[in-house]
């Protein structure tokens, strides 16, 4: 891909530094998302001012939280884009991630930690059994990963074979989103 097609979506996120620190922050200001583009996010160096960063992996999530306002998100659109990384590299220490709960998702939010210091997000055995009690889940693909923060999550998908996607989650993420509850995260 190119400096241009990689690009993140955006909600709330506010900065300083650039003019593209300022869109960030109209937009943020205006409780519109906004695609930040690798190339932007290159020759338009920000420092993030925002406290605390939301990540999600779908695009559904962020669309349920234009409105709510409180913390700002980032969205992956799945895989984490070039641009993403860049963008949430400048939140480092202060970032909360979560993805689906399927193998792809337990391994970027093991990636995040790594990378970013980021905090797994409602990424928990409680949440995924809670998820997977109100149905609508699939079988799980690909081979499994680990997530070390909660070694036990990925032995319960492991031993039921099923997936539940973030989008099942919308009500307790745009709940932690409003900041009308604290962020769960637990070991």
């Amino acid at each position: 891909m190119d400096d241009l097609a990689s690009q993140v979506l955006v909600l709330g996120l506010r900065a300083t530094g650039s003019p593209l620190a300022d869109w960030l922050s109209a937009a943020a200001d205006a409780a519109t998302p906004f695609r930040a583009t690798l190339h932007q996010l290159v020759t338009m160096p920000l420092q993030v001012t925002s406290p605390r960063v939301f990540v999600c992996e779908n695009p559904a999530v962020l669309r349920a939280a234009v409105g709510v306002g409180g913390a700002p998100l980032i969205c992956t659109e799945g895989m984490p884009s070039l641009a993403c990384h860049r963008l949430v590299a400048a939140c480092a220490g202060s970032v909360w991630w979560r993805g689906d709960f399927d193998w792809t998702g337990v391994r970027t939010t093991a990636d995040a930690q790594t990378r970013y210091g980021a905090t797994p997000w409602r990424m928990d055995v409680t949440t995924y059994q809670q998820a997977l009690g109100r149905g609508e889940s699939e079988a799980l693909k690909g081979s499994p990963a680990s997530s070390p923060w909660a070694p036990e999550l990925a032995a319960r998908m492991a031993a039921t074979g099923r997936a539940v996607m973030e989008e099942r989650l919308i009500g307790e993420l745009i709940e932690d989103l409003a900041g009308n509850e604290e962020p769960l995260y637990r070991a």
